[in-house]
This record gives structure tokens, C-alpha cells and sequence, in this order.
């Protein structure tokens, strides 16, 4: 058995270029894994008055919330192990949800932060692979007795099934992360082969992040990276070099940039930024729909930490 571990730091900032501050290990732990078959059920098993709740979500959907004694919050629902909500402690909401989601389970949840695994784009399987697209179970909830500072956090677990091997051969656990510390959210992906063959993937944090208007976004920290073209054929993209102090946003854009830093920022156009900090992947995926959804292009873009042009093998 072999496991793969990537891990994202997201901060929201009042002020840009604000650093991030690592987050300490959570007790105490409530660990046991179960798909309870309602929200009383979870809070009963996986609960944490103050820090941890279950609730039922758009659709009826189950989702659990993560609440920072800072006022800092966070939403993940248990389908797609998708984040939908990274509040600050004003109040102020970092992610962003296009108005063509949906919470039934019918399609992936359009936006906050989508996971794409074990494909990103394109490829054999359907789209971003199939952990968006299935039902997580809940593995673990903790927060920090520290009374000044209760980190919350939940992990949840995806194996796999009938379904996830018509597609991809091969046994697994993902188990994927999710907490708060202060404003800052953290995402860990570990994934662990349980088969008796190696495997690789490709992954991505398919992070919406809410900007004040598209045309005020500005990306920093990818100036002097090869970067993959995907705008005009995902499927064969062009290579080019980036030479911008700041990539910005004047048209459909679509791009994957290759072994970048592990800390970019998004600035949002209100004076404040997004720093997203990374160990594990590699890459920064860019995109913006631009016409093509003119109904909300305008008010997000998607910076998202990716393991692409290398996949990950997992022996």
C-alpha cells in the first residue's frame, strides 16, 4: 500500500500579500466511517457543539459546517466532498457558486471548490473524473479544545465501487480534509492504493473564487512559467510562456501553468486578495468562461492548485 498526499492552503486577506500561517493538528477526534442515512445520525456520531454540525442543505442534500471561534466558516457538502461557503470572520464570502448549480446530485455542484479526481479535464473517463460526482462518507470530525483557537475540521472518504471501476480499474481510498484555522481554509487530499497494481491520476481544487468585477482580477506569481493554452482545443493546448507581472482577464481564459510556486495570489479588485498556498500540486489551473457563461463570468474567476502535467503515481 502506497499513499499520495497533496495539501492547499487558502487565506482571505483584508490586506494583499499577507502571509499564511500553517495549521497545528485538531483533537479531540471523533472517527468511525458511516454514509448515516440521516442528519441527526451525523450530528449524533460526528457532531462538536460550537465547531462541527450537520445540516440538510440546498435540495435536501446533507452537508456539515465548520465554525471558527474567530467567526471564520466553512460548508462542505457531502456530495462531491464539494466546499460551497469560506466565510471570513466579517461575514465577508470568499467562494462563489454559479446560479446554474444544483443540489440534487443530478450533475457536480457548479462551483466553490469542486474536486476533480482521479482525471482533471478531459480524458478517457467523463469529465474531472467521478469523486464530484458520488456521495462521501464522513471518517472523522475534531476541533481544538484550546478555548481560544477551536480549529474545526471533517474528513470524509471515497472508495471505490462497481461504478468507479467500469471507469477506473483500480482499488483506492481517497480520504480528503477539510478544516479551518483562524480565516484560513485547508484542503488535504491523501490518496492511498489498496490494489495489488500501481496506479497514476491527475487532480485539481477546482476553487470559484468571487471577485468584485472579472476585469479588476489580477493572478500574481506565475510570471516566467510555461503554461498550457487550453482556450481554443482542450485537448490539444498550446504552449506558451508567460510574460505578465499579473495575468488578467480580457477573454476566455483557460489555462494550466506547469511547476508553479507554491504560494500565488488572486486580487480580488477590492484592495484584498486570496493567497493559496500548496504542497503536493504542482501546477495552477487559471480559467475564466467569459461569454460563454455571460450570465456570472463577471463576478468570479477559478485559480485552482492541480496535479496535471505530471500525474501522480501511487505504487
Amino acid at each position: 500500500m502506497a499513499l499520495s498526499s497533496l495539501s492547499s492552503r487558502v487565506n482571505g486577506h483584508i490586506r494583499p500579500r499577507a502571509r499564511v500561517a500553517a495549521a497545528r493538528p485538531a483533537v479531540p477526534v471523533r472517527r468511525a466511517v458511516i454514509m448515516a442515512s440521516s442528519v441527526a445520525d451525523l450530528n449524533a456520531k460526528f457532531g462538536l457543539p460550537g465547531s462541527v454540525e450537520f445540516k440538510e442543505g440546498r435540495s435536501g442534500t446533507p452537508m456539515v459546517t465548520l465554525k471558527h471561534s474567530c467567526g471564520a466558516s466553512a460548508e462542505v457538502y457531502l456530495f462531491g466532498a464539494c466546499v460551497t461557503s469560506w466565510k471570513q470572520s466579517s461575514g465577508d464570502e470568499v467562494l462563489y457558486v454559479r446560479p446554474d448549480a444544483v443540489f440534487d446530485k443530478t450533475k457536480p455542484i457548479s462551483g466553490g471548490i469542486p474536486l476533480c479526481f482521479p482525471q482533471f479535464g478531459p480524458g478517457p473517463m467523463q469529465q474531472h473524473g467521478f469523486a464530484r460526482n458520488l456521495d462521501w462518507a464522513v471518517s472523522t470530525t475534531s476541533a481544538d479544545p484550546n478555548p481560544d483557537e477551536k480549529d474545526p475540521a471533517v474528513e470524509l472518504v471515497l472508495r471505490e465501487s462497481e461504478y468507479t471501476q467500469r471507469m477506473w480499474p483500480f482499488r483506492f481510498q481517497a480520504v480528503y480534509r477539510v478544516s479551518l484555522h483562524n480565516e484560513q481554509l485547508n484542503c488535504q487530499l491523501r490518496v492511498i492504493n489498496t490494489d495489488d497494481k500501481p496506479f497514476d491520476f491527475t487532480a485539481a481544487l477546482h476553487s470559484y473564487i468571487e471577485v468584485l468585477s472579472i476585469d479588476k482580477a489580477r493572478v500574481t506569481g506565475l510570471k516566467g512559467l510555461t503554461y498550457l493554452c487550453k482556450a481554443k482545443d482542450p485537448k490539444n493546448p498550446e504552449t506558451k510562456q508567460e510574460d505578465r507581472d499579473a495575468v488578467t482577464f480580457d477573454g476566455y481564459t483557460d489555462s494550466v501553468y506547469l511547476g508553479s510556486p507554491a504560494h500565488v495570489e488572486l486580487e480580488v479588485g477590492t484592495g484584498a486578495a486570496v493567497a493559496l498556498d500548496s504542497y503536493g500540486w504542482e501546477d495552477t489551473v487559471v480559467w475564466n468562461p467569459h461569454l460563454t457563461m455571460k450570465d456570472c463570468y463577471q463576478s468570479f474567476c477559478c485559480v485552482e492548485n492541480a496535479k496535471f502535467g505530471k500525474p501522480a503515481i501511487v505504487a
